[in-house]
């Protein structure tokens, strides 16, 4: 698990995607996400789930700092 706390308009990376997948929980603030191909903005106990090889992105578009926690493993049979 990696905890993320990100100022007003900060985004961890540029868009992206890896074979490992990943469970979001937003803890404060709020955010906007690429989730499935849309763009979604979440508040403060949304989860969000990014498969495998899935394009996305996290962003704060909030007025205040947000803290998020990301789970990130490799399921069996995926690409390294």
């Amino acid at each position: 698990m990696v905890r993320f706390k990100k100022q007003r308009g900060d985004s961890s990376h540029p868009l992206h995607k890896h074979p490992e997948e990943e469970s979001i929980i937003i803890k404060e603030g709020t955010v906007e996400a690429l989730v499935n191909g849309q763009m979604e903005q979440l508040c403060p106990g949304s989860v969000i789930f990014q498969a495998s090889n899935q394009m996305h992105s996290i962003k704060n578009v909030g007025k205040t700092p947000t803290t998020y926690h990301v789970f990130s493993w490799h399921s069996a049979g995926m690409k390294k």
